[in-house]
């Protein structure tokens, strides 16, 4: 999708450079060609977040529906969407919607991370928009830029000493979050290897975990490859990407998430 996107941004504003396909850079020329990155996010949004058709959610192998099932605490979303919001909800759960304060002014509120007292935690998890929300376009990170000040912002947090205080500061993994980071493995729907978003996740969060919390993951993957491709082509680039992803302790399932989640489902027997 993200590519599809790139390359109609990249017609509409006659882009001149040769990777069309990559939705931060294009997003970053058009930012430079307006001067006025919250009007374009603002744009951005109208067209292609804003108005998008919601998924069927009463299909049990649609991704959001067959997450929303789980007993899960905390959902990480680099989505724009209130998709997972919504799956949730049509599972019966309560959940409770936070925005990563990476931003200047952000909104930072440490109680959002608390569920009602006596409540399970799963009955209302926190679906936690590490990349903003379509209802604050201030929050999106979406330019090149953005994604390199969310880098760079992140690494200056985590370098900053911890100093105990009444009222907690702003932080982009708060302790729920960095919690279940550390506690959990993580399963990847829905990326690329060749998206800023999995790289932002893998470079700036996962990778900078202590090792003796580095736990083993899953990502669901479709391989990168051009219409046409070899046999050859294909086992070459998944022995590639299977090495790579091994090395950072994540395991490969290729397939659609669709796929992914229909096969879970039958080795589990069902749905829980």
């Amino acid at each position: 999708m993200g590519s599809q996107l790139s390359e109609q941004w990249a017609d509409e504003y006659d882009y001149p450079f040769v990777d069309r396909g990559d939705l931060a850079q294009v997003m970053r020329y058009v930012t430079v060609h307006e001067g006025d990155p919250i009007y374009v996010k603002e744009k951005f949004l109208d067209q292609d977040i804003r108005g998008a058709a919601p998924p069927d959610f009463s299909d049990p192998s649609e991704p959001h529906t067959a997450l929303a099932r789980f007993p899960i605490p905390i959902y990480l979303t680099t989505n724009y969407d209130d998709f997972m919001v919504r799956a949730l909800q049509h599972a019966g759960k309560k959940p409770r919607q936070v925005l990563c304060p990476w931003y200047p002014s952000a909104p930072f509120h440490p109680e959002d991370f608390q569920p009602p007292e006596g409540e399970p935690p799963a009955a209302h998890p926190i679906v936690y928009h590490l990349h903003g929300h379509a209802n604050a376009p201030e929050s999106l990170v979406l330019t090149e830029d953005d994604y390199i000040e969310f880098l760079v912002a992140l690494g200056e947090e985590r370098n900053q000493p911890v100093h105990m205080s009444a009222s907690p500061s702003p932080s982009f993994l708060p302790p729920p979050v960095a919690e279940s980071l550390a506690r959990m493995p993580l399963l990847f729907v829905g990326y690329s290897l060749r998206d800023w978003t999995f790289q932002v996740i893998l470079q700036g969060i996962v990778k900078a975990l202590p090792r003796t919390m580095h736990r083993r993951h899953v990502s669901v993957q479709m391989l990168p490859l051009q219409a046409g491709a070899t046999d050859d082509q294909r086992r070459r680039a998944e022995n590639y990407l299977t090495r790579y992803f091994n090395g950072l302790n994540i395991s490969v399932y290729w397939g659609s998430a669709a796929d992914f989640f229909r096969e879970l489902d039958q080795r589990a027997g069902g749905m829980p």
